[in-house]
């Protein structure tokens, strides 16, 4: 029991937070692009849609019938609805990284502007900051992190297939950044359920009552 218990640590703390460690600017910048995102969806809102929630009101309406079966659901059932959505979002911007970054790009930034123009939404029809962070605050705080660094490795795949590391080979660094990437989800996929677990039971419930 106690070798595997070593076994366990020194597999986190070689393996997983070094890759994390490695790619602490990668983070950053992931982190930098879900904010810009977040930020321009606030301006798009504000300042395209004239602070006009009807303008998108027939958009959501249209995203809402296309996940319909949610309202329909168990707690149970959209806790692992959540949970396998969030783990396949996190496993394709890590994985189709491979293609020069763009599509790690893409999602942190559509994310980003995706929750700025709900906030602003949100806020023009009556609604406050506090209400707004009790729905997204407990559980993006783990959750979010979890995706930053499923980014950061998506962009590290990108930038070893530019510019392969000295004395390996593309192949050689996509294998190697892979083996990494798959190795991250032993941090990556508790942190999801985690957060999935407090959307469902506690997000939903502070924002519920707070309305």
């Amino acid at each position: 029991m106690e070798g595997t218990k070593e076994k366990i640590t020194s597999f986190y703390k070689n393996e997983v937070f070094q890759t994390i460690k490695e790619n602490n600017i990668l983070i950053l910048v992931s982190l930098g692009l879900f904010l810009l995102g977040a930020f321009s969806g606030v301006y798009i809102f504000k300042v395209l849609l004239n602070n006009n929630p009807e303008v998108i009101d027939a958009f959501l309406k249209e995203f809402q019938d296309m996940f319909g079966p949610l309202k329909e659901m168990s707690k149970i059932e959209l806790f692992f609805t959540i949970f396998f959505v969030n783990t396949r979002t996190s496993f394709l911007i890590m994985m189709l990284g491979v293609f020069f970054g763009f599509f790690p790009f893409i999602s942190l930034w559509g994310n980003g502007t995706v929750l700025g123009i709900l906030y602003g939404k949100f806020i023009a029809e009556g609604g406050n900051n506090l209400v707004f962070s009790m729905g997204i605050l407990p559980h993006g705080i783990i959750e979010i992190p979890a995706i930053l660094i499923a980014a950061s490795q998506g962009f590290r795949l990108g930038k070893d297939i530019i510019l392969p590391p000295q004395g390996k080979s593309r192949s050689e660094a996509l294998k190697i950044n892979i083996k990494k990437g798959l190795k991250l989800f032993a941090l990556i996929i508790p942190l999801l359920l985690i957060a999935a677990l407090i959307e469902v039971y506690i997000s939903a419930h502070l924002f519920n009552a707070n309305l």
